[in-house]
């Protein structure tokens, strides 16, 4: 697949890295609204800068990941899809509901796949636990936790505009933090009947 990326910061380099050595991919494209930093970035991975979303996916981009930060995945997104390209995104999917449905809407009425980032589950540690639990080893999961003990400091905060605010993360730590450990534990559980908050 013909791939891209939109968004340039530093999870855009983890992505770049793992799609310049896929066998499946041929990276080819760059996306950011400062176009400055798409070129910057594109020099150095020797891909095709853009600043549009459409233009990029009309140039042949069949896949993209979504690498901006949780208020701005999206509008990529939806984008990309109603241009008819796959689309991966980072964690969270987005920072509200309301965006979540209308990147899943975009997905379904274009007939493309939408993805989430969910690394964790391929830790040689987690990908033991499940192979234990499917072959039976563990016996039926009946309850799970998480428990989370993490620190950031004031300048992670600081470090983005978005960080730290409802409206940004959508959630604080659960939506931020936690997800790859929610993910994981529902991994392990299986599919969610029922969800409260109190």
């Amino acid at each position: 697949l013909k791939t891209g990326i939109i968004g340039t910061g530093k999870v855009g380099h983890i992505h770049a890295a793992a799609l310049m050595e896929l066998p499946e991919s041929e990276f080819t494209a760059v996306c950011n609204v400062n176009f400055k930093g798409a070129q910057a970035f594109a020099e150095q991975y020797r891909v095709k800068a853009y600043a549009d979303v459409d233009e990029m996916v009309a140039s042949g981009v069949e896949a993209v990941t979504v690498c901006t930060p949780h208020p701005l995945h999206a509008e990529p997104t939806t984008k990309a899809a109603q241009a008819g390209a796959h689309v991966i995104v980072e964690k969270p999917m987005a920072s509200s509901l309301a965006d979540c449905d209308a990147m899943i809407r975009a997905a379904r009425d274009a007939g493309v796949k939408l993805a989430m980032i969910s690394q964790r589950r391929l830790y040689a540690p987690v990908l033991r636990i499940k192979k234990a639990i499917e072959d039976g080893k563990l016996g039926q999961p009946i309850l799970g936790t998480v428990n989370m003990l993490g620190w950031r400091d004031l300048a992670y905060y600081q470090s983005n505009a978005w960080r730290g605010t409802w409206k940004g993360e959508g959630g604080g730590v659960l939506v931020n933090q936690a997800p790859h450990q929610l993910d994981i534990l529902q991994w392990f559980m299986g599919p969610i009947n029922q969800l409260f908050g109190c």
